[in-house]
């Protein structure tokens, strides 16, 4: 596989659905193309701070599938959310540690957030790892926002649900965003959660069309019939993801390709300038090589 310097990968949100990216990134393991570069946002913030830790597709499935979307027992009131979540707390300090940082991972990372009181993308590279994933899972309304380097964070997904942006920031030559929303309409909700997470869906959805314009590959997945806050179809979710990156990933190698031609070209042309004898210039002076 021919590979130009960084490949990056943008994880997107989507709840539960986000164990689809595990099945994305097995499928670039398996052809030799792992990111350079990580940035997530929401449920991809999760599983990129993971594996840019350096746990594997294997264990990140596992974790993700014992984890509870909403813990509702560690209700908090009053508070400008509903509860703590505790489930992605537990995770990030048990496989990672409570006191890591970002800037230590060992790919390169970036996690959004958004600043609620701003309403400004907020981009962490650097600092606690652990508010940081905090702040990008956290629904608004429903989790406790993160106070964090004196701003208040909520869900990156208000702003920038698929952050490509962060792979230019990391500086990626070639950008690969994995968006989970890329259904043409919405489930029916069963229930409140249901409700605020379509509402959610359709405000983000409108604005991540356009920012996926800056991806030169998009892994985009219908998974309207998974449940968001639901994670017993985890297999399925990430048969979803491998199909889905299956079938982008070969467009994802011409264009490596393509790149990497045209720099030996221009390689060749600055180092090695074919030179041409005069002799042969004047014979040929109304030819081509005059």
């Amino acid at each position: 596989m021919i590979k130009l310097r960084k490949i990056g990968l943008a994880l997107g949100g989507g709840g539960a659905r986000g164990t689809a990216h595990i099945g994305v990134i097995r499928h670039l393991e398996s052809i030799d193309l792992k990111p350079d570069v990580l940035a997530g946002t929401s449920a991809g913030a999760v599983i990129a701070a993971l594996y840019a830790f350096g746990v594997s597709s294997e264990d990140i499935a596992k974790d993700l599938s014992k984890l509870k979307a909403m813990e509702f027992s560690a209700l908090r009131l009053p508070k400008l959310g509903l509860i703590e979540n505790i489930g992605v707390l537990d995770l990030i300090t048990n496989r990672i540690g409570k006191d890591a940082k970002i800037e230590d991972a060992k790919i390169p990372l970036a996690i959004k957030a958004t600043d609620i009181v701003s309403g400004e993308s907020v981009l962490m590279t650097k600092g606690s790892l652990l508010s940081a994933v905090l702040a990008s899972c956290c629904v608004p309304g429903v989790y406790i926002p993160v106070e964090r380097d004196g701003r208040i964070l909520v869900d990156g997904g208000l702003t920038e649900n698929v952050p490509v942006s962060a792979l230019s920031y990391l500086g990626a030559h070639i950008k690969i965003a994995v968006n989970l929303n890329g259904n043409q309409g919405y489930p029916k909700p069963d229930g409140i959660l249901d409700v605020l997470a379509n509402a959610l869906d359709i405000s983000i959805d409108h604005q991540t069309k356009e920012q996926l314009e800056e991806a030169d590959i998009v892994i985009s997945m219908d998974l309207s019939k998974y449940g968001r806050f639901k994670n017993e179809r985890a297999n399925e979710l990430i048969d979803e993801g491998s199909s889905a990156a299956k079938e982008e990933i070969p467009a994802a190698t011409w264009l490596l390709l393509r790149r990497r031609w045209r720099q030996w070209k221009q390689l060749f042309k600055q180092l090695s300038p074919i030179k041409i004898p005069d002799f042969i210039k004047e014979k040929f002076k109304h030819n081509s090589f005059s």
